[in-house]
């Protein structure tokens, strides 16, 4: 299916005359640099049948040597005549007289048209009309994930947004890796391999953004194109049968009719799919290959007729602005902006009269410069900001949602601002500080739409460098700014009077409408005798929408309406508290459900609310996991889940209304006689700390606080610890003098420490071990800790040690972790690794 040029002279390439007569031709294309394959050296033109082989991939930009490009493009040939190297003959110029050079044009024109920031891939792979050994695209295409996917060099580009380019046959190829990929994300994991293979297949479909098809036979072969293949065949070796791959070009083959619709399950709605159309024939006798049904099947987006191109010349323009180049270009930069956009903060499933109001928003802030929703927590505030960031972030050059912010560390903060406006993400390494002035740059040049999301202190929001001008007008900036915050006194300063736009509590019939939603969504009616006590419970939430969603989400498919009078009660006698703050008397409400769960829910709450928001799910899972299977955690963060204590993301990271967050804080400190110290600066008895404490925070400790300093031998409860970004002789000192035989979960990461304490590993309960970013991390070694089932920090299984840059020593004692199943050393250059831990096949 390659056009397989008949000779070539220093005047350029006759596409017109077919193939060579001669399988010893061997074509030149001037102009062309070499590049040799990077990886896969064993190309498989001998290979035997069935066995997995290494092809070699080519990189045509070696100038980007970033291991997070702007984007990854790659680049499948077509059908092989002879032994050309053919991925070279696909991706050539067309010359357009006998002084012109052919040049790889997806060499020499992309990065300079793109940046010098992209990657660029060119496959090479066994598709030889006479030789090929392989049955049909299936298998190459299973070869490939080999070769391309999870190769070491290349595993880190599918962290970014990945583009692919096919040529005729190659598009079958292209759908083949696509759904082979898809098999192995969807398979059971049983070794290191499956695992690694997973992850990595997992990251690339995630991240594949868009795919270009030249002249792609979708529908299969019609009879032209497959008589033509033949006659080539003929034509290079008469005596040797067409190869087994020819198969796939018969007519209505419906192995390739499968693979189109594989294909389409195995990728993502909404990924952006382009075909160029043949518009002339080869001459009079073939015709036009590939029709135009055919090479459309799967596109969803537009679709372009080359009028002056053939099967053969279709991925050859002659020069830039053809249009085969030109429109090519622009869905390439379009798929890098796809990358450029932030994701989308979720919404709830269910919203009440927000879109009148995202309305009102947008409309004041047409007038004003920054715009503040203020209201008490668990009124909506958040869910109406991202309202309104859905419905109107499009009509903005560039966009940020800053969700959270009071809880998150200001220095991440201002990364992600960084990355959404100005596309620029820093290294771990990167001070942020010297790049804050391209916010403010941005925003002044640009029209931005920044959404600040809970603030509460005038600090967090000048941090950001955002060019704040309480009067400034449309004409002065056309960046806006939408700011959420519980105290007005903290923005007042920065926002007009009349641009504040305080947050009213649901009417009699939003707040009915949304706790009916959650009490009774798998019902098909409801009684008058439940009809009637949900209008009183409702009218005791008095419109705040968090009140009415927990509440619902725990009276949901209970039919004991005693249980329903009951919550009723305990909601009235919360209300008639007086002296509290807005957050307590909210708080009884929302704890009406937490006193209904089960002791171990109830603990799980509270760790999710105290140490585990933002962290995986699985990463939670492990750290209740018994060895005997006597715990299912899955099951409790599912019943977290349906009453709307907690939530997570399409990421699978675990996250809380803020509400509920201070609440659970508020109950492990307080309530449960100090269960947890998640702040260094709380007070507590020793008596109380010794007897209950489960779980210690020191994030950021310079020094081991005084109640500690004289060491306790008795933390038999202590289950959790995290000591991210303390410091090392804090460290050092509380594990070596703690008994932390019960520990399950330990965090040091960010840490400045050269060795773990060797006390370490007397923790023989522990199950979870995060050291990501230790820099300084020199000798790593690991003894008594058999009973250590996982180290997790990114990878789904494993033990990550990536950018421990000074790691010098491995232990062999890391042959006694029988359960691990992928060591990650990325970034370490030079380390000792010990016989014993050498991998067995």
């Amino acid at each position: 299916m390659e056009n397989s040029f008949s000779h070539c002279n220093s005047k350029g390439v006759d596409v017109s005359q077919g193939p060579p007569k001669e399988r010893g031709d061997v074509m030149r294309i001037h102009g062309v640099i070499n590049t040799p394959p990077v990886l896969g050296e064993n190309a498989p033109s001998s290979s035997r049948q069935g066995t997995h082989v290494r092809y070699p991939v080519h990189d045509l930009n070696p100038n980007c040597t970033s291991k997070n490009p702007n984007m990854t493009i790659i680049f499948f040939h077509g059908i092989v005549y002879g032994i050309n190297d053919n991925w070279k003959q696909t991706w050539t110029t067309r010359p357009m007289d006998d002084k012109e050079e052919c040049i790889c044009w997806p060499q020499m024109w992309i990065p300079k048209d793109l940046n010098d920031n992209v990657k660029i891939l060119s496959l090479s792979y066994d598709s030889n009309v006479v030789t090929s050994v392989h049955n049909d695209v299936t298998e190459i295409g299973r070869n490939l994930i080999q070769s391309l996917v999870i190769n070491s060099r290349y595993e880190t580009l599918w962290d970014g947004p990945v583009a692919m380019v096919a040529y005729s046959f190659g598009g079958l190829v292209l759908k083949s890796l696509v759904v082979e990929m898809h098999k192995h994300v969807y398979r059971k994991q049983t070794n290191m391999l499956d695992v690694k293979t997973h992850i990595y297949c997992e990251k690339f479909l995630k991240n594949l953004k868009g795919v270009v098809f030249y002249s792609v036979p979708h529908a299969g072969g019609t009879e032209d194109l497959s008589k033509y293949f033949k006659w080539q065949c003929q034509q290079i070796a008469k005596d040797i049968a067409p190869s087994s791959l020819l198969k796939n070009m018969e007519p209505f083959n419906p192995k390739m009719e499968q693979l189109s619709i594989d294909f389409n399950k195995s990728i993502c709605k909404n990924i952006n799919i382009y075909a160029f159309v043949e518009g002339l024939p080869i001459d009079n006798e073939w015709g036009i290959l590939v029709p135009r049904a055919s090479a459309i099947r799967l596109s969803n987006n537009n679709n372009y007729i080359v009028e002056d191109a053939n099967h053969l010349t279709i991925c050859k323009p002659p020069s830039k602005d053809h249009l085969t180049y030109s429109k090519l270009l622009e869905c390439l930069k379009f798929f890098m902006k796809e990358k450029n956009t932030p994701p989308m903060p979720p919404l709830p499933c269910y919203q009440v009269a927000l879109e009148n109001k995202a309305k009102a928003i947008n409309n004041l802030l047409q007038k004003e410069s920054i715009v503040a929703l203020v209201g008490m927590g668990g009124i909506g505030k958040t869910t109406l900001s991202k309202k309104m960031y859905h419905l109107f972030h499009n009509q903005y050059e560039k966009s940020s949602f800053l969700e959270d912010v009071k809880s998150k560390h200001i220095k991440d903060v201002q990364k992600k601002l960084l990355q959404d406006l100005c596309d620029r993400k820093l290294h771990e390494h990167e001070d942020v500080n010297y790049y804050l002035d391209e916010i403010k740059q941005c925003m002044i040049t640009k029209k931005i739409l920044v959404v600040v999301d809970d603030v509460d202190m005038t600090n967090n929001l000048e941090a950001l460098q955002l060019p704040i001008h309480k009067h400034a007008t449309n004409v002065d900036c056309k960046s806006k700014i939408l700011v959420n915050c519980r105290n007005w006194q903290e923005l007042k300063n920065h926002v007009k009077e009349s641009a504040k736009i305080d947050m009213a509590l649901l009417d009699e019939e939003q707040a009915r409408e949304l706790f009916m939603f959650h009490a009774f969504k798998h019902a098909n009616h409801v009684t008058n005798y439940f009809k009637n006590i949900s209008m009183e419970i409702i009218k005791a939430c008095g419109g705040l929408p968090l009140s009415l969603e927990i509440l619902g989400c725990y009276l949901c498919d209970i039919n004991d309406l005693e249980i329903w009078k009951d919550a009723l009660r305990e909601l009235k006698a919360g209300q008639n508290v007086t002296g509290g703050s807005d957050n307590e008397l909210l708080w009884k409400t929302l704890r009406i459900s937490y006193d209904h769960l089960n002791e171990d829910h109830q603990n799980m709450f509270l760790d999710i609310a105290c140490f585990f928001i933002g962290l995986k799910k699985k990463t939670f899972c492990r750290v209740y996991w018994n060895a005997d299977g006597s715990s299912s955690p899955m099951l409790g963060l599912q019943n977290l889940k349906d009453r709307s204590l907690i939530k997570w993301a399409k990421d699978d990271d675990l996250y809380m209304h803020e509400q509920l967050r201070d609440m659970g804080q508020n109950i492990a400190t307080k309530v449960t006689m100090s269960r947890f110290i998640w702040k260094p600066n709380i007070s507590l008895q020793k008596n109380q700390v010794v007897k209950n404490l489960e779980g210690i925070s020191f994030k950021e400790c310079e020094n081991l606080p005084s109640f500690f300093q004289n060491g306790s031998k008795e933390f038999h409860n202590l289950r959790l610890l995290d000591l991210t970004k303390a410091s090392p002789n804090m460290i050092e000192n509380f594990i070596q003098s703690q008994d932390l035989n019960n520990l399950r979960w330990l965090c040091i990461q960010e840490c400045m420490i050269k060795k773990l304490p060797n006390n370490l590993f007397n923790c023989c309960h522990l199950q979870v071990l995060h050291f990501k970013k230790c820099n300084c991390l020199q000798v790593f070694h690991l003894t008594k800790c058999n009973c250590l089932q996982f180290f997790f920090d990114i990878l789904s299984q494993g033990l990550n040690m990536s950018i421990c840059v000074n790691m010098k020593e491995l232990s062999p004692s890391l042959t006694k972790l029988n359960a691990l199943l992928e060591l990650n050393l990325f970034g370490i250059t030079y380390i000792h690794w010990p016989i014993e831990c050498t991998p067995k096949p």
